[in-house]
């Protein structure tokens, strides 16, 4: 009995070692920047984050900006002739990155996209922000890069410049960044670009000889931090900015987008994006949520009365897990209002959401649910059949014709009263009722009419009315 007591004695404290250790190794891992984010490329999740709405400065990471405009501008069309200008070649700080663009000196659009992206060129940068902006001029540019900030709802972003150099108005956060970042990948041309790990050979222009741009991105090119799954980055780097990185990374169906912000040292960006992508591609997985339902009836309401129901179509959702949950775990909270009502704003939504842990944020997303039926209610609620109206024109007929026949009667009673029957002529003969008498009878004249002789010149008097006045109608 002892030894028994003594095993499981045993079997209790190396569970209550062990336990710390697994806990550990599925915890995300300890990081050197100031602020990181992980997030799905396809649906915004977050999986991971760090201080990630502190602003901070970006650096050349900028630059995703100024290429996704370009790029969204151009459209594929990447042989447009840029001619550089003073402006592009002189407005940068000494020592910064450039590809000695000269003034009048005439290149491709391409060439252009490829210095900025692979060699970090500021006076490429300062050619596109001209490219794009309204005016043709780099301060065009900033002004376009700001209003799409704006646009995407980066409420933390501020730009100065095309490039990154460092302006104290000039900021972002690691959670805008990811956002810019996924609209960049959806502009046509901008992710060719963002990939390029191959070095490219800009073409000979009219006043200098062919340059060579090349990727500088270590975990797509060799040594300790080569990744497969590393697809496209641009990095960043001054004194303020310290080191910044975002990178593009895809394996097994997930498409992820990390952001560093504030890395001490070179080599830090590195080691802090492999740490955070391994992590991510270890621990995490797509599960797929069903709806709990097909869908919901709601009344539809207006003119004071019920008009029939609209449905609101339920949905599951496609989210990323941590290994430790599952499908089970994750809560489906949906906001259906009670009822439709005509005129007033109605929104449904859903949103997705697991219980407070030390391994992912608890937002997993959300979105509005589409209503259908309405256009049907509303239609069956307004149909009228056109018989419907008939009556209602012919109650003016009806009207007349029972005036008619009353007054019609008041006279026949008149008649009776005064006699028995007709008097008599001379000879004591009767007159014979004859079909122009029942007129009298049965049609009373208007009181404009004069149906007996009158004497030269005395006007017909009727009814109360004046001398050639009509009664109203």
């Amino acid at each position: 009995m002892k030894r028994l007591l003594c095993a499981l004695c045993a079997a209790a404290l190396a569970a209550a070692a062990f336990a710390p250790g697994a806990l550990a190794e599925s915890a995300p891992p300890e990081t050197f920047c100031e602020a990181y984010i992980v997030v799905d490329a396809d649906t915004g999740q977050v999986l991971l984050e760090k201080n990630a709405d502190e602003v901070l400065y970006p650096a050349s990471i900028t630059k995703i900006m100024t290429l996704a405009l370009a790029c969204e501008k151009a459209q594929g069309d990447w042989d447009t002739q840029l001619t550089i200008s003073y402006e592009v070649a002189h407005n940068l700080e000494a020592r910064s990155t450039h590809i000695a663009l000269l003034p009048g000196e005439v290149v491709r659009l391409e060439d252009v996209l490829y210095g900025t992206e692979l060699e970090s060129a500021n006076d490429g940068a300062n050619a596109l922000a001209e490219y794009f902006g309204a005016d043709g001029t780099i301060q065009g540019g900033v002004d376009a890069m700001n209003a799409k900030a704006a646009e995407l709802g980066l409420t933390n972003t501020h730009y100065m410049n095309p490039h990154g150099l460092y302006a104290d108005e000039h900021y972002t956060t690691a959670r805008d960044m990811a956002a810019l970042t996924r609209w960049a990948l959806t502009v046509p041309g901008f992710e060719t670009v963002f990939c390029r790990t191959e070095p490219w050979e800009m073409e000979p222009t009219n006043l200098q000889k062919a340059r060579t741009f090349h990727n500088t991105d270590w975990m797509r090119i060799s040594g300790d931090y080569y990744r497969t799954y590393a697809k496209g980055s641009k990095m960043g780097f001054h004194d303020q900015a310290m080191t910044t990185f975002v990178n593009y990374a895809e394996q097994e169906g997930m498409r992820i987008i990390s952001v560093e912000l504030k890395c001490p040292r070179l080599e830090d960006k590195y080691r802090d994006a492999c740490a955070l992508l391994d992590y991510t591609f270890e621990h995490f997985r797509r599960v797929e949520v069903p709806a709990p339902q097909d869908s919901f009836q709601v009344p539809l309401v207006g003119g004071g009365g019920a008009l029939g129901e609209v449905t609101v179509k339920a949905v599951g959702a496609s989210v990323l897990l941590h290994d430790d949950f599952t499908a089970a775990d994750v809560d489906a909270d949906y906001s259906v209002p009670e009822q439709y009502v005509l005129g007033r704003p109605f929104t449904a939504r859903v949103h997705f959401s697991l219980r407070e842990n030390p391994l992912q944020p608890t937002d997993l997303g959300g979105e509005t649910l589409e209503v259908t039926g309405l256009p049907e209610v509303l239609q069956a609620s307004t149909y009228v059949p056109q018989k419907s109206l008939a009556p209602r024109q012919s109650y003016l007929g009806w009207g007349v014709g029972a005036a008619a026949a009353l007054l019609a009667l008041v006279l026949v009673l008149r008649l009776l009263r005064r006699g028995s029957g007709p008097k008599p002529f001379k000879h004591g003969k009767t007159k014979p009722i004859t079909e122009a008498d029942w007129s009298i009878i049965t049609r009373k004249p208007l009181p404009a009419e004069d149906l007996t002789p009158r004497a030269k010149g005395k006007p017909s008097q009727g009814y109360g009315q004046g001398a050639g006045q009509r009664p109203r109608q």
